[in-house]
């Protein structure tokens, strides 16, 4: 439903959201080509798009192993009964290794994302989880190999 806050988006928006969903570092002038219309107005959609929050950022995808953190894992996690959500959230936010974190339904209350160097490294932030995070459970995965998708479009 549009409100007074988020303007409709039409079907140029709709295509402006694509492209930059495929290249984030689109210039305008090829987006204003894509969409046909001035650079200008290209540029006052794309700008309208942001502030409105249906673009809430632009990344660049890095590769783990560069960045020397090939282990990749996905940990679901339970909280201690009667756990601060807010103090369990905040330990969270200050662990580098994790890189993702969602609050779900179902058996685990958060589910985790975590690239760490080692195992060892992987089992020290496990271990941290429950004595200083607040976690009761763990359940963790380590991935084997990502498969191609494409992203969600418009």
């Amino acid at each position: 439903m549009q409100t007074d806050d988020q303007p409709a988006i039409d079907a140029i928006d709709r295509t402006i959201l694509r492209s930059v969903q495929q290249d984030g570092r689109i210039t305008v002038r090829r987006l204003a080509d894509t969409v046909a219309l001035s650079t200008s107005a290209t540029s006052e959609r794309l700008r309208r798009l942001e502030q409105s929050g249906a673009i809430i950022g632009y990344h660049a995808v890095l590769s783990p192993t560069v960045l020397a953190r090939p282990v990749d894992a996905v940990v679901g996690i339970r909280t201690q009964p009667g756990f601060d959500r807010a103090a369990i959230e905040s330990w969270i936010g200050r662990q580098p290794a994790i890189v993702e974190a969602i609050h779900l339904t179902g058996p685990h209350d958060y589910m985790l994302r975590l690239r760490c160097e080692t195992t060892i490294e992987l089992d020290d932030v496990l271990m941290a989880m429950k004595s200083d995070g607040g976690v009761a459970e763990t359940e963790t995965r380590i991935v084997l190999r990502h498969l191609p998708v494409e992203p969600a479009t418009l």
